[in-house]
C-alpha cells in the first residue's frame, strides 16, 4: 500500500477514535426495588438518564469544566438548572471559613482483597474501599473487561469532577483500579446494602444534541405558581 494512503487511513481511523464516547448501562438495586440507569460522557459533557420504580425518568446533564447541570423531567418538559458558578462560590467561602468535613477529603485508594470471584461472566478480583459518612463499598473489578484501556480515560474525566467538586470523598477513584468495575455493594453506616450491577459499558458515538437542554423544555414551577421563564433557584446537585 502507498505510504499516502496508509497514512490516510490511519489518520481517519484515530478520527473515528477520538469521535467515540462512553455509554454505561447499570442496574441499581436497593430496598425500594432495582432501576436501569445510562450514564454518557462526550467530550466534557456528561449525562445520566434514571428511572423510579414506577417508571417514572429523569436524566442530568452537566458540563464538567464549569459544572453547570440541568436536571429534565421529561413527562412534564420541564427543566431544573444549578450553576456551577455558585457551587464554586460556596466551596471557596467553606474553605475561607475553615469548615471542612469528611467529604472534603481525597477519597483513599480501594483496597485488594486478595480474593476472586467470577461475575457476570467475568474474572472480578475484589476490593473493598470506606469514605465519607460511613460508606463502606465492596467493588468486583474485571481486569480482563474488554476494551478497558480505552474505556479508562473517561473514567479519569469522572474523577477529576469528583476530585475538585464538593463531595470528593463520595467513591473511590475508578481509574486507578486495575480493570473495569461490573458491580458495587455499599452500604451506609451498616444500613442494607445497595448494589449497582454493570449490564453494558462500550464506547460508541453519541450525539452532541443529547447533552444540550431540549428546546421545548422550560422552567420547572412549584404547581399552583405562575408561570416564569426565570430558573428556579439551584436545586442540589446529584
Amino acid at each position: 500500500m502507498p505510504r499516502h494512503c496508509f497514512i490516510g487511513l490511519a489518520f481517519l481511523f484515530s478520527l473515528a477514535v477520538a469521535r467515540a464516547d462512553l455509554v454505561m448501562e447499570q442496574q441499581l438495586e436497593d430496598t425500594n426495588g432495582a432501576v436501569p440507569a445510562v450514564l454518557k460522557l462526550h467530550a466534557d459533557k456528561m449525562r445520566l438518564d434514571e428511572q423510579d420504580n414506577k417508571g417514572n425518568g429523569f436524566s442530568v446533564i452537566i458540563d464538567l469544566n464549569t459544572r453547570d447541570s440541568y436536571t429534565l423531567l421529561p413527562r412534564i418538559k420541564s427543566f431544573k438548572k444549578r450553576s456551577g458558578a455558585e457551587i464554586r462560590r460556596q466551596m471557596a467561602a467553606e474553605k475561607e471559613a475553615g469548615n471542612s468535613s469528611e467529604l472534603n477529603l481525597p477519597p483513599a485508594p480501594a483496597v485488594d482483597t486478595g480474593r476472586a470471584e467470577r461475575v457476570a461472566g467475568y474474572d472480578a478480583e475484589i476490593y473493598t474501599w470506606s469514605g465519607a459518612h460511613g460508606v463502606s463499598e465492596t467493588l468486583w473489578v474485571a481486569t480482563n473487561f474488554p476494551s478497558f484501556e480505552a474505556i479508562k480515560p473517561e473514567l479519569a474525566k469522572i474523577d477529576e469532577f469528583n476530585r475538585t467538586g464538593p463531595h470528593q470523598n463520595s467513591q473511590p477513584e475508578l481509574s486507578r483500579l486495575p480493570g473495569m468495575v461490573v458491580k458495587v455493594q455499599a452500604t451506609v453506616s451498616g444500613k442494607k446494602p445497595s448494589i449497582i450491577t454493570l449490564v453494558s459499558a462500550k464506547l460508541d458515538p453519541l450525539d452532541a444534541s443529547l447533552f444540550e437542554l431540549p428546546a421545548d423544555y422550560v422552567p420547572w414551577k412549584p404547581s399552583g405558581l405562575p408561570a416564569t421563564n426565570t430558573p428556579p433557584p439551584p436545586t442540589a446537585s446529584p
